[in-house]
């Protein structure tokens, strides 16, 4: 697995460890940043002496931040060489994670959960989900971590399968056993995976469900064969939702992949779908693979 660019996302808590421990994980030797968010200052509009107060607190104690998020490092992580860069930022956290990077140019962003009651309440239009919906690169939701496969979920609606390239590069890296997942769920009119898999839901005889499944095996193993790892494929009958986590509990799974479109299409994914509900109540961390698709000349 080649070296990556990654910005963790720390509030100092226990379950920003995780994303710390991820984090670095991910990178393999590559840049970390840390980034912590003070929350931002009001207007003060008519007491403009206790903004200034208030501004200067603020200033007097990023420094001390800056040691906390080193010695968490260092707790985490000893010795870690190169030492990471470490931004303090001042705003709402979603966008101050998203503005630092892209303006660091990060290829993954870490970010910890509270457990599954506190990534549900994450998740409704809060931090996490903020930043999973409009990040320009993928994104980890690190959980306490967790003995099993790498579980890469596919509805097969992206040519280039990001879910599966990323969980390929996980399984080769941690030496775990890479499961492919598509559920057959029968698709509803309007569906881009339709075309691909050459079906429409009136046709869906017997014969055209087999067709379609080996068509999705036969896609899938094409894809893993270019990347030369080996992977178990499964093409299972239910709704992924269902599918996907079913499986990650029976594997068990130490990391769920979930690919996207890039931002467009990673917004009309998450909000109120798989992936987000995938995110909310998987057992084990969740990687957002998002293909970056490069801006039209």
């Amino acid at each position: 697995m080649s070296c990556m660019r990654v910005l963790i996302a720390s509030d100092l808590s226990a379950a920003s460890d995780e994303a710390v421990r991820h984090g670095i994980e991910q990178a393999a030797g590559g840049r970390i940043a840390l980034c912590h968010v003070m929350p931002e200052l009001g207007t003060h509009a008519l007491l403009a002496q206790r903004y200034e107060e208030d501004l200067k607190e603020q200033l007097a104690v990023q420094p001390r931040i800056v040691d906390a998020l080193l010695g968490q490092l260092e707790r985490l992580a000893p010795g870690l060489d190169p030492q990471p860069e470490v931004f303090v930022e001042l705003g709402s956290d979603y966008d101050q994670i998203l503005r630092r990077a892209e303006t660091w140019n990060a290829e993954l962003i870490a970010l910890g959960t509270h457990g599954r009651s506190g990534l549900r309440r994450l998740l409704l239009g809060s931090v996490a989900d903020q930043v999973v919906r409009a990040a320009h690169c993928s994104v980890l939701v690190a959980r306490a971590p967790r003995e099993g496969a790498i579980l890469a979920a596919t509805d097969l609606t992206d040519p280039a399968l990001p879910a599966i390239e990323q969980a390929a590069a996980e399984a080769k890296r941690t030496g775990r056993k890479l499961v492919v997942l598509h559920s057959m769920e029968s698709p509803r009119e309007g569906d881009a995976a339709m075309g691909l898999l050459g079906a429409l839901p009136a046709l869906d005889t017997p014969e055209t469900l087999a067709a379609r499944r080996d068509l999705a095996r036969d896609i899938i193993q094409t894809a893993i064969k270019r990347l030369e790892v080996a992977a178990e494929v499964i093409i299972a009958d239910d709704e992924p939702l269902k599918e996907t986590l079913a499986l990650a509990e029976s594997l068990p799974a130490g990391m769920i992949v979930v690919g996207t479109h890039g931002r467009r299409g990673l917004s009309r994914v998450v909000l109120g779908s798989t992936a987000a509900r995938i995110i909310e109540h998987a057992p084990c961390s969740v990687l957002v693979a998002r293909q970056v698709v490069a801006a039209a000349a």
